[in-house]
C-alpha cells in the first residue's frame, strides 16, 4: 500500500521538480499527491499572486487522506516578512483541516537543527525578492552573509522556466560563492533540481549544506513521525 508510512500533499509552483526529488529520495512508504499553482515568476509581485490562492488551493485536500499538507515554495512562503511562514501554515491547516507546513518554515527548522548562525545564500530570484529573503532569514535570528542571485536570464530565452538550470549550472554558481564568516551555504527555490549534488557540495564547500527540497523532505517527515534517514542527502540527515 502506498503511504502506509506517511501521505503528503504538496502544493508548488508550476515545475515538475519537487515531485520528481520527493518519489526518488522519500523513504519507503512516503507518498505525496500533488497540486500546482501557476504564477507570473518569483518577483514579489508574481509570488504575492502565488500566495492569494493558497487557501483555495489548499482546500482540495480537504477530504483526501493526508497527513500534513506541504506549500513548497521557498520565496513565497516568505515573501510578505517575518511570520508569514506561520500565516501560510494557519491558511492550509483552516482550508485543508490538516496540519500545514511550507518551506521556509523547514529551513529555519534545518538551520536550527544545524546549529546555523551565519548562512550564504544563493538563489535564482531577482534583487528585490533577495531582499525579502535576506530580511525573513535575519529577522528570524539567522544572519545572511552573503545572498547572490543566479544570472538564468540565458537559460529562459527558450520559454523554459527556473528547472531548465542543470546541476552542472547549479554547481559551478554553488562553488563561486564567497563563504566568507558563513557557517552554512543554502541553495533556495523548490524549482530547482538540488538533491543530487548535496553531498559533493558539502564535501567541497566544507559547511553543512541546505536546499529547498532536502530541507522541505527532512521537516516534512519529521512532522509526520518518519523516522528513515534516507542517504546522500548531507548532515541535515544525519542527525
Amino acid at each position: 500500500m502506498y503511504g502506509w508510512r506517511a501521505k503528503i500533499g504538496l502544493i508548488s509552483p508550476m515545475s515538475e521538480n519537487a515531485e520528481h526529488a520527493f518519489h526518488i529520495y522519500a523513504p519507503e512508504g512516503v507518498s505525496f499527491a500533488s497540486t500546482k499553482i501557476n504564477f507570473p515568476g518569483p518577483t514579489p509581485e508574481g509570488l504575492t499572486i502565488l500566495t492569494d490562492r493558497l487557501e483555495e488551493t489548499a482546500a482540495m485536500y480537504r477530504d483526501y487522506d493526508v497527513d500534513l499538507v506541504v506549500f513548497g515554495c521557498t520565496s513565497g512562503s516568505c515573501i510578505k516578512g517575518y511570520g508569514f511562514d506561520r500565516e501560510c501554515i494557519e491558511r492550509i491547516e483552516r482550508a485543508s483541516g490538516c496540519q500545514g507546513l511550507t518551506t521556509s518554515t523547514a529551513v529555519l527548522e534545518a538551520y536550527r537543527a544545524l546549529g546555523t548562525k551565519k548562512a550564504a545564500v544563493l538563489t535564482p530570484y531577482p534583487e528585490e525578492t533577495n531582499a525579502a529573503e535576506k530580511k525573513f532569514l535575519e529577522d528570524n535570528g539567522f544572519q545572511v552573509t552573503n545572498i547572490v542571485g543566479m544570472d538564468i536570464s540565458y537559460i529562459r530565452r527558450d520559454g523554459r522556466k527556473l528547472e531548465a538550470c542543470d546541476e552542472y549550472f547549479l554547481y559551478r554558481n554553488a562553488m563561486k560563492m564567497d563563504l566568507k564568516g558563513a557557517d552554512t551555504f543554502f541553495l533556495s527555490c523548490m524549482g530547482l533540481s538540488t538533491m543530487e549534488i548535496v553531498e559533493e557540495l558539502e564535501t567541497l564547500l566544507g559547511v553543512p549544506v541546505v536546499t529547498s527540497h532536502q530541507a522541505t523532505l527532512w521537516s516534512a517527515l519529521r512532522h509526520c513521525r518518519v523516522g528513515a534517514k534516507p542517504d546522500k542527502l548531507g548532515r541535515l540527515f544525519r542527525l
